[in-house]
């Protein structure tokens, strides 16, 4: 009986193991299908809220502010207090400052990044109407599903109308937790208008709620239109400086024609929001930083003999970021000398210092970087949107190769040609490639291969195996820059603020031309910016002048360029951002609402389960529930096997089995006398990476890795004179 009924819970939590993705939210509701109305997004505040919301602008969300507060907290103009991302377009982007309402029961979120692809909702300027129909909206639960990932949408009536809100009914529907912040909609004219949003109901018909009163309550958005387009302020179409000096940059002074700059995620952030520079030849190497309080760049990192016991001696010596231990961060340097086939590659530790992690001299990963001419940049091979992979090549000699890090410390090659790569022969000296988003995925997964004054231009896709093939090939250049020049220099740029590097930057020291192209449809690549006077003020006159990207706001994206002129001081840095308006600091109290739909993510049924299982659910993000053990695999991925000492689970036989129902998730729990936790993977190469957080005796907790397709011991089964172990945690990371 005990195991029919666990049976039963897992099933429904789990929306029949898997069904969560394609199950309705908003009880008596359907579901929408993907990108239809893609403005609606969702909202998590700090792990322990979660609401809905609408996309306003390509960079602003509007919700209500009860998902920022509790009663009785003021919310005010500035930073989160606690973190907050949105989801939309299935991306989690962060949110760097809200702004409420004065009055009204609504901020304003801006986003660390844009959302170019997602066309905003338009806004209502006309009151609702009592009777009206009109389209609830929302990713709260369902009748039988926790934090459902598809939007669903009701057919509603407006009911009673006010001066700052309205009811809604319809049909055995209700809002359910989740569904705050829930976009109401005028549907009938050529596209949906925003009339509110959701922030209260009685809940009948939703999982896990002792209410029975069906339909909702919403804030009017109609008449306060006007505020929401004078706050959301989008990017400028024309670049501007923000930072101009004649002294270089942060204390080094970019006064040696030989300086060197590489953007860096210093501090293991995820963002290239640090620069490396670096003067090869003298030893002299900094690394800068943006202060946000005072807006000025401050040196991090500062030697005149090198760093991390590299010398930086030799005038061949160059420096890469990369991802070297497969994290999505480029929080690693690989630093080498070509012609005399030596390798570092550092990592930024505690303080100033920068321990080697790999060194050779003998090349890297068996390419013996043997020529001065050789060059190096950070590829993503596998299209995993990781930099792990280096690209080493020998322009005029037709040498390339790629090359990963592999698990036990070592380099290994993945491809390896003396005939260049997919067509192109780089048999030229100035042959030059480029990592590039050219489909716009956030993967930096094809190549640019160009030959200044040749006007020789090829985009490379890796397909099967190591087949590289052109998705784009010309000899007059691209998107109609000429490339005809032997000084052409090309980069790849976030343009949109999008958090993709998916434009080109073309260039030409001495000449003043700067184009910026973006990929269209097909092969077809056109100019967003095309300019003969340099760029964002900076004139681009001076034949050493050279542009790097990167994230001078520390919001995930590398849309600001660095136009600088090493050996005259002289650094600009320019983007499309808007200039700072004060949209006026507003702090205000806010008051509980009855019936409240905000999600606080408790685990629905923990009391029965409890009692039942011996097991307390706590909570978490609804994507690792609990399962039958004996779920059958599915891509040889099954269920996560927790053993105790303890009598639970069914028929307390101390074993509880949990899903992973989505691609990251997290369950707060307490199970007493752990011993081990098998992965869900059922063979070598299969299940989910999976940390379990656990408390030993009156030990602090301790975060464990676990085997996705193993086991990994703990408490005394990883000694049996260990005090028993509690299970705290399991989380899978994205």
């Amino acid at each position: 009986m005990l195991r029919r009924i666990i049976v039963m819970l897992a099933l429904v939590l789990a929306g029949v193991l898997g069904a969560g993705s394609t199950a309705q939210a908003i009880t008596g509701g359907s579901s929408v299908s993907a990108g239809q109305w893609g403005f609606v997004v969702r909202v998590n505040v700090g792990g322990d809220r979660g609401c809905s919301g609408a996309l306003v602008a390509p960079q602003w969300v509007v919700t209500a502010d009860v998902c920022f507060a509790t009663d009785g907290e003021e919310l005010g103009t500035g930073v989160p207090a606690r973190p907050t991302s949105v989801n939309v377009g299935g991306i989690d982007v962060p949110v760097v400052l809200v702004h409420p309402h004065t009055s009204r029961r609504l901020v304003l979120a801006k986003l660390a990044l844009r959302v170019p692809d997602v066309t905003p909702v338009a806004l209502s300027t006309v009151a609702p109407a009592a009777g009206e129909a009109v389209r609830a909206t929302g990713y709260g639960r369902t009748a039988t599903v926790w934090t459902p990932d598809q939007l669903t949408a009701a057919a509603v009536a407006v009911g009673p109308v006010s001066a700052d809100s309205f009811g809604w009914t319809g049909q055995q529907v209700s809002a359910c937790q989740g569904d705050t912040g829930g976009p109401v909609l005028r549907t009938g004219g050529t596209q949906p208008e925003l009339l509110g949003l959701t922030v209260a109901s009685g809940q009948g018909g939703c999982l896990d709620a002792s209410g029975s009163r069906y339909g909702a309550t919403a804030v009017r958005v109609d008449d306060v239109a006007e505020w929401i387009t004078n706050t959301t302020q989008d990017i400028r179409t024309t670049f501007q400086s923000y930072d101009s000096s004649s002294e270089g940059l942060g204390g080094f002074d970019l006064g040696n024609a030989a300086d060197q700059v590489v953007p860096f995620d210093y501090d293991h952030s995820g963002k290239l929001d640090h620069l490396v520079l670096y003067r090869p030849g003298t030893g002299l190497v900094s690394i800068v930083k943006r202060d946000p309080a005072d807006g000025t760049f401050k040196a991090v990192f500062s030697s005149t003999s090198g760093i991390g016991s590299f010398d930086l001696k030799s005038a061949a010596d160059r420096i890469v970021a990369f991802d070297y231990d497969h994290s999505g961060k480029q929080d690693h340097l690989v630093l080498y000398r070509p012609g005399s086939r030596i390798a570092y590659v550092l990592k930024h530790t505690t303080g100033n210092t920068f321990p080697v992690v790999h060194h050779s001299t003998s090349g890297i990963g068996t390419y013996d970087l043997g020529d001065a001419a050789d060059q190096m940049l950070a590829y993503d091979y596998d299209k995993s949107g990781k930099l792990d992979h280096l690209l080493v090549y020998r322009p005029g000699a037709g040498l390339v190769a790629i090359i990963e890090h592999d698990t036990d410390g070592t380099f290994r090659k993945v491809f390896a040609s003396t005939t260049g790569i997919g067509g192109a022969d780089l048999k030229s000296s100035a042959d030059r490639i480029v990592a590039f988003d050219y489909d716009h995925s956030r993967k930096l997964d094809h190549l640019v291969i160009y030959r200044p004054g040749s006007k020789v231009a090829i985009v490379l896709k890796h397909g099967a195996g190591n087949v590289f093939t052109a998705v784009y090939s010309a000899t007059t250049g691209i998107g109609g820059y000429s490339l005809a020049d032997t000084r052409d220099k090309l980069l790849a740029y976030d343009y949109e603020n999008s958090g993709r590097l998916d434009h080109l930057v073309l260039y030409r020291p001495g000449a003043g031309i700067v184009h910026i192209l973006r990929h269209g449809t097909g092969n077809t690549f056109a100019p967003v910016v095309a300019s003969v006077t340099g760029i964002g003020g900076y004139d681009m006159t001076g034949s050493a002048d050279r542009i790097v990207a990167f994230d001078r706001d520390h919001t995930g994206g590398s849309n600001y360029l660095l136009p600088h002129r090493p050996g005259s001081k002289l650094a600009s840095v320019v983007s499309r951002q808007p200039p700072f308006v004060r949209i006026g600091a507003v702090r205000r109290p806010v008051t509980a609402i009855t019936d409240s739909t905000v999600e606080r993510f408790s685990y629905p049924g923990a009391e029965a389960i409890f009692e039942s299982m011996n097991v307390r659910l706590i909570s978490g993000d609804g994507h690792i529930l609990l399962a039958d053990c004996d779920t059958t695999p599915v891509n040889q991925v099954g269920v996560i096997s927790v053993h105790t000492t303890e009598q639970i689970g069914p028929d307390s036989a101390g074993l509880i089995c949990f899903k992973v129902t989505g691609p990251r998730g997290r369950l707060d729990l307490q199970v007493p006398g752990v011993f081990e936790i098998r992965g869900d993977g059922q063979q070598s190469g299969y299940g989910h990476q999976l940390t379990a957080v656990v408390r030993t005796g009156s030990s602090a907790p301790t975060t464990v890795e676990c085997d996705p397709s193993g086991s990994v011991q703990v408490g005394i089964g990883a000694d049996p004179d260990s005090a028993p172990a509690i299970l705290l945690q399991l989380r899978v990371p994205a």
